[in-house]
Parts: structure tokens; sequence; C-alpha cells
């Protein structure tokens, strides 16, 4: 089990650094986006309005935002009605003597610097902080500042509540316009109905992702998990305050682990089309990561009233169950079945030489038999097995001399059945896939027996009898290759199988 454990510890180690090095005081899907939140803050009127100028609420109430279009400039005041913010055709300027200038550098407010003065009645310096002609700042006159909720919604958090009006003014062409902002408390709907959404999902991804041979419907549910993580993070970051570049500048600095995330999941997918063991490792790191990025962290939209996301915040919430559940669904079933894989991987390669399926069949009852087969990929299995076993039938070669053995082996996969041939020069006797012509034996079984046929638990003629194994063809031919098909006929001799006839380990 080292090499399993090694790879699960590899795992474990690259999530939780992501994680670390995502984690943020005020993190939601994006490192610095707003979290989900009951508090509405709304500009209800400009009194009187300013034409040319608008001023709307951005972030959940974290920040105000002032577009000014039109050719001079609107100053907003600070908290002492002292010139705080000058927004124009030339640009956007701060005022150094205001405190607002640096009360506002975060949504919990910031300090003044020790000398520096902001006395309300100093004239004001500008310094300019942006080309533009729109600025997004933290107004405390827009949100709630309290640590703990307002006593009125103490009494009653189920139900709406009025909590104040905030006045925030500006000065545009010598007149002063003031905006008033509405703060209210809106409960959030139950997360109740969403639980059986989540084990729904949850159920249907941990079967996908266990189900054997399931490389393709596993690929295509990690490319559908990563297009919603996709959606959902692009709507977060439209949502936003800003231009449009500063939202996609936000969008590589606050979703860069995402980014890695995805970029995983393209090397993950890739390999799951090839079949590649190997990559189930990349879908634990990838379902985990998107049920606590993309999941876990905005877990709280399911009950909170105001969401971040620029879209429906019924799809909104559906990506967040979809994500979490999906993610944490595909993560558990690809462990699972890189445990039963790798037990099978080890028992192949820890058998005695011509001994591997015995070692898998030996001692299992047909129901395991049954789950064992399932977790094995046939065709890997059949381009080993099938060589070995032309191998030992090359001694009775004259026995096919006048046509090919065929078998058609019947699976659960999507393929159904898988056709394989034993033909060829006594020398060269050899297994291929697909028929081939003439036909001198035809063998149709389902995989499992032929395991048990291989490994020597059932003979050919008892599956015959019995009805598991159909045969057609020359009775003489069924004695002479019945007992070539058990691994036990191979010599200390048998060449070993080449490289280029295997596939991965299943």
């Amino acid at each position: 089990m080292r090499r399993l454990f090694t790879r699960s510890a590899l795992v474990a180690v690259a999530t939780l650094v992501l994680l670390v090095v995502a984690a943020a005081p005020a993190s939601a899907h994006t490192i610095s986006g707003p979290r989900p939140s009951n508090y509405r803050s709304t500009v209800t009127k400009i009194e009187p309005p300013a034409p040319g100028v608008s001023v709307w609420i951005v972030d959940l109430g974290n920040k105000t935002q002032l577009t000014n279009r039109t050719r001079s400039d609107a100053t907003v005041l600070g908290y002492e009605d002292e010139p705080y913010l000058r927004i124009g055709p030339d640009g956007v300027f701060e005022n150094v003597h205001s405190a607002a200038t640096y009360i506002n550098r975060t949504r919990q407010g910031g300090v003044v610097p020790q000398g520096v003065d902001t006395s309300p009645t100093l004239a004001p310096e500008w310094r300019k902080i942006s080309d533009g002609n729109s600025w997004a700042w933290h107004d405390h006159r827009a949100h709630y500042m309290g640590l703990t909720l307002p006593p009125i919604v103490q009494n009653a958090p189920g139900k709406f509540h009025h909590i104040s009006v905030g006045e925030i003014k500006f000065v545009h062409n010598g007149v002063t316009s003031t905006v008033f902002v509405a703060l209210d408390w809106v409960p959030g709907p139950s997360s109740l109905p969403w639980i059986p959404a989540f084990v729904i999902v949850f159920a249907a991804a941990l079967v996908v992702a266990v189900m054997p041979r399931s490389w393709k419907a596993l690929a295509g549910s990690i490319a559908f998990l990563v297009l919603v993580d996709m959606t959902h993070t692009i709507t977060y970051e439209i949502g936003r305050a800003g231009s449009n570049a500063t939202k996609v500048v936000g969008f590589f600095t606050g979703s860069f682990v995402s980014i890695i995330v995805w970029v995983g999941a393209v090397f993950t997918i890739i390999g799951l089309w090839r079949r590649r063991i190997e990559a189930l490792y990349g879908v634990v790191f990838v379902g985990v990561m998107l049920a606590l990025v993309g999941g876990a962290t905005d877990l709280s939209s399911l009950w909170k009233s105001q969401l971040p996301s620029a879209g429906p915040d019924g799809l909104t919430r559906l990506s967040v169950v979809l994500l979490l559940a999906g993610g944490a669904g595909v993560a558990i079933g690809a462990l699972v079945r890189g445990i039963r894989s790798d037990r099978i991987s080890r028992s192949r390669a820890e058998a005695e030489p011509g001994g591997w399926i015995r070692t898998l069949v030996v001692g299992l009852d047909e129901r395991e038999l049954r789950r064992i087969a399932a977790d094995l990929d046939i065709d890997d299995v059949l381009a080993a097995a099938l060589h070995e076993a032309a191998v030992r039938m090359r001694d009775t070669a004259d026995t096919l001399a006048n046509g090919a053995l065929v078998l058609d082996i019947a699976s659960d996969d999507e393929q159904g059945v898988h056709t394989w041939s034993i033909s060829g020069r006594p020398a060269t006797l050899d297994a291929e896939r697909g028929p081939a012509e003439p036909v001198a034996a035809r063998i149709a079984v389902a995989f499992p027996v032929l395991l048990q046929l291989l490994a020597g638990t059932v003979s050919l003629d008892d599956a015959i009898a019995s009805g598991r194994a159909k045969y057609t063809g020359d009775p003489e031919i069924a004695a002479q290759i019945g007992p070539r098909l058990l691994e036990s006929a191979a010599t200390s001799t048998s060449p070993t199988v080449p490289s280029d006839d295997r596939a991965s380990a299943p």
C-alpha cells in the first residue's frame, strides 16, 4: 500500500497548500470578494438630481460608486463635509487632508496616520489615483458597521427590518446633492430544500466515480463541474465594482487558486480519457478543491438573501450545491476506485510469472469475482492474458492450422462484446483484436468466466456443459486448446509480454 499512501499524501498536501494560500479573512469565491449577507443597501434617491452623474451601491453595500460623465468635476464630501474625492474628466483625485481618505481604506474602517492634518477647514491637497471618470470606495454611511446584529434584528431576525438611511453628499456645478441610502435587513431563505438536491448530486457523482470503466463518464463529470465553477467564478466577478479591465485583473488575481484547479482538471480529464489510473488521484485533488473553494466557501449563499453573483440567485445556489456535493462525490468515489485498482495492480505485480490472473480469481465467490472483473480494464487484461495463452498454444499450433480461434467476450462496459482472435503460423501464434478469418472455432463467454478459464478454476468442458460458455467448431479443437488456456500450462521459458501489447495498469 506504500504507493497508494504516497499518492494520497501528495494529493492531501497539495490541497492543503492551496487552501492555506487561498485563505483570507474576507474571502468568498474570490480572495477579496464580498460575502453573502442579509444586509441590503440601496440608493433610494438623489436630491436634487445631477444630470450626467450617477451613484449606486456595489459589492453588497461594501462600496459606493460614482460615475461622472460630464465635463465638470463632482466632489464627494467626507464625514465632516470636507472635500474628499474629486471625480471628473481629468481623472479621480483624493484629498490627503480628508479623514475619509484614510477611514475609507477598508470595509472595517481605517485609521488616520500620525502627523497627517485632517482639519476640515484646510484647503484640499489633491492626489491623483485614477485616470477614469468612475470610482468606488468604502463609504461607511452606506453599510452597517456594527459587530453584532442591530437590536431590532436581534428581536426578530426572520422578519424584514428597515434599519437606517445614510446620506452621502457631492457637489457638482456648484450644487450640493444628497444621495439617500436605505439600509435594510432582508432575511434569507431556508437552506433545507437544498438538502435533497445535495444528496442526489453527491450520490450520482459517487456512483460515476466508483463505477468500473466509467472513464469517459468521469471525465465528463469533471468537465461539467469545472464549467460550473468557471461560470460561478465569472458571475461573481462581473458583479464587482470597477471597470471591465479592473474586473479582469481582479479575476486573475483573486481567483488564481481556482485557475490552478482548472489547469489541473485539464490534465486529469486527458488522463481519464486515456484510462490512466493515475488520473484518479487528479480527480481526488480537483474534486476536493472544487468542493471546498467553489462550494463550502460560498455555502452561506444557501441561506443569505444578498448574493454577490451577477446571475440569478437560484442558479448561484444551485452552483454551490453542485460544486460541494459533486466535488465531494467524485473525490470520494475516485479514492475508493483507486484503492481497488491498486489492489488489482499489486496482485498482478506480485504474482508469480504466468499466474497473475489466478492470483486475482482463486478464492473468490461469484459475486466477488464479478466485482473484481468490473474493476479491471478489459482491453488491458485481454491484451496481456490472450497473448500469454497464444504463446502456450504454440506447441499445439497445428490444431489451429486451418483457421483462427475467435473469442467473443461479453462485458458490462459501453462496448458490450470484445472480440479477439488467436491465429498465425505455429511459431508465431498470437492474439489480436477483432475476428480473424477463416474461423476454425469460436467461443462466446462472459469476461468473469473467461478469467476462471484462464485461472483454471473452471474447465472449458464444464463451462460449455453448464452453458456458461458457447462453443462452435470441431470438438477436437476444444479438447486441444482447453488445457492450454490455463495459466498453469505456462512454462518457465514463456516469453514476457511485450510492453507495447499492454495498456496501463487497470
